[in-house]
């Protein structure tokens, strides 16, 4: 009968050298999962120190040591990845002696977070916006590598003597292990990863995910300003959201709106990687922090078209010329500020996706798929942007000659602006390959004009290039990640190239960016119903109408989702209220006519 022991090993080091190259010298902690050691390398000249980890699964029955010894060396393989980053220790050898499982790994000279914390005084905002994007900085790389590090906190960040910089520790390949070993008779052993204070619900309901360490980031940086443990803070009864704003009067309205987004209850409302996390930062740091000073309820968003009425014509396949016209509209120049619209802005009417065709199936009990997608086809907000005090038709532009008398010249970065300027105006007219010609000169005039990208990201969408588009969007969100409107645009070109679960990822972060992003949401739930998740489809859909009550689009494919999970009576209301909303909307018509007939109704 195989059975679970708790290992009762001694304390004292071994005196005979680990692998005969490792002499422990002295013990340096203890907890439930192993020992660490400071040790010598006897290998090497000079016998350098270095720290070993003995890890000590609580079983013995053969089959339970063979998966702890898998799971340990794929572990041992992600710490080596993972150690070729200046500020992650180094593993240098992993090894099983007598079944224990040890790791040899770089010593690091320093201190950790927690005698900084424990001084009399917080720290600065400063100080913290520097630990920041020292922290964040590390974190973004282990998150390229597809890790989720699952347990930061104070005790975990050491500061490195000789050069004062943040080294992020202690990446759980012990708790993984341990935590991961099943009973040969199917009893799994399962132990909590993480902090409590520092965890994220969702990681206490063993769901983790690259904003869980958002999360504990937020809470150490807290920390630091306040002078008290994340277990002092109480949440709000209503919204579950932590309240530490009245402990820090000093901090700016705008480092406190990053550290709220930061530690959101959902996770869906944080920053969703350290990238994006790192960027808000960055803007923080280069005195742009008033597009971050603003929390969820009123996070930057640009006013969007009202959702246009559908052409008569008759109804589009799937994935096929589904092209709404641009809207009038014009990007931000980089020197304007933003100025939100008189009124909403007219678009020229869209037409839908076709799959009302599709619903002879659904009373067969088959899931509605490839369903229509929302306003949002193309993945673009209509704005209305000052971008100069007048703009005259392309055709009315003034030839540039040269100048008969000596002049200074040109800014680049006026004539990007210019360009860009000319290039929206071309796009807003159709003209697309014109506009791409146009944003490819803004770019290479002032190569760091997200704008620029995202436009020709637009134009390329139109034009069905979308490989293109996607490399367009991309290299807008690599000068801006933060862009929300990129992302959505670069969901959409995945999207159309059946991509759905990588056009899933845009949207969300998209959303993360906006949170009240009501046609991202929309295209969301999309995306998830053309992966068959009906339900959280439907979800996404709520929170679509519920940022937006005359969401037309929304309200119909809600219903076309409640019809795939047979709940015929509420999918006839949702069209109906689409119906409601826009009376001639001709798809939803025809919808409701099928839904009724197949009903006989």
């Amino acid at each position: 009968m195989n059975r679970f022991r708790f290992s009762q090993q001694s304390s004292e080091p071994p005196e005979a050298p680990l692998g005969g190259r490792y002499q422990l010298i002295e013990k340096l902690g203890s907890g439930g999962f192993g020992q660490t050691f400071l040790a010598q390398d006897l290998h090497l000249p000079g016998n350098p120190r270095c720290v070993i980890k003995r890890l000590q699964p609580q079983i013995t029955d053969a089959a339970s040591l063979q998966t702890a010894k898998r799971l340990f060396d794929t572990e041992a393989e992600v710490l080596y990845q993972l150690g070729s980053h200046d500020q992650i220790p180094h593993l240098l050898a992993h090894f099983e002696h007598q079944q224990e499982f040890y790791l040899a790994q770089e010593l690091i000279v320093g201190q950790t977070l927690i005698p900084e914390l424990m001084a009399v005084q917080p720290w600065t905002e400063d100080q913290t916006i520097a630990f920041l994007r020292d922290l964040l900085g590390v974190l973004n790389f282990v998150h390229q590598q597809n890790v989720i590090h699952r347990d930061i906190k104070p005790a975990n960040l050491v500061r490195r003597e000789r050069d004062r910089k943040i080294v992020l520790i202690d990446f759980g390949a012990v708790k993984q292990v341990s935590t991961s070993l099943t009973h040969a008779n199917g009893v799994s052993q399962t132990i909590a990863i993480g902090t409590q204070g520092y965890m994220p619900s969702e990681q206490l309901a063993g769901m983790p995910r690259f904003s869980s360490d958002i999360y504990a980031v937020g809470m150490v940086a807290i920390q630091t300003l306040t002078g008290m443990s994340p277990q002092s803070f109480r949440p709000d009864p209503q919204t579950h959201e932590i309240q530490w704003q009245h402990l820090a009067p000093q901090v700016s309205p705008a480092l406190i709106a990053v550290l709220d987004r930061m530690i959101r209850y959902d996770f869906r409302a944080r920053y969703p990687s350290a990238a994006v996390a790192l960027a808000a930062i960055e803007q923080l740091i280069d005195g742009s922090a008033a597009t971050h000073a603003l929390d969820q309820t009123s996070f930057p968003i640009e006013k969007s078209v009202p959702p246009p009425s559908l052409d008569a014509s008759t109804t589009l396949p799937w994935k096929n010329n589904l092209l709404p016209p641009p809207p009038n509209a014009l990007s931000q120049a980089i020197t304007q500020p933003l100025l939100a619209p008189d009124k909403p802005i007219e678009s020229a009417p869209m037409k839908l996706k076709g799959w009302l065709s599709m619903l002879t199936t659904l009373g067969q009990g088959q899931t509605l798929r490839r369903v229509l997608v929302s306003i949002a086809a193309l993945g673009v907000v209509a704005t209305v942007i000052q971008v100069a005090s007048s703009l005259q038709p392309i055709a009315q532009l003034p030839a540039q000659s040269p100048s008969p008398s000596a002049s200074p010249s040109p800014d680049p970065v006026a004539q990007a602006s210019a360009l860009l300027a000319q290039a929206d105006q071309l796009r807003s007219q159709s003209q697309f390959q014109q506009a791409i010609e146009r944003y490819q000169q803004a770019s290479a005039l002032n190569p760091k004009l997200p704008e620029a990208h995202w436009g020709r990201c637009y134009s390329l969408n139109t034009l069905e290039k979308f490989t293109e588009a996607i490399t367009a969007c991309d290299a807008a969100l690599k000068i801006k990640p933060t862009y929300a409107e990129a992302w959505w645009s670069k969901g959409y070109a995945l999207d159309r190239q059946q991509q759905d679960p990588q056009a899933l990822e845009s949207y969300e972060q998209a959303i993360a960016l906006k949170p009240d992003f009501a046609e991202a949401w929309s295209n969301k739930g999309t995306a998830l119903l053309q992966l068959d998740r009906s339900t959280e489809a439907i979800a996404a859909f709520d929170q679509a109408t519920r940022l937006k009550p005359n969401f037309a689009e929304a309200w119909s494919n809600r219903g076309a989702a409640l019809w795939s999970l047979q709940r015929f009576d509420e999918a006839i209301v949702s069209v109906d209220r689409a119906l409601q909303v826009q009376p001639d909307y001709k798809d939803a018509l025809s919808l409701r006519q099928q839904m009724r007939q197949r009903l006989g109704r």
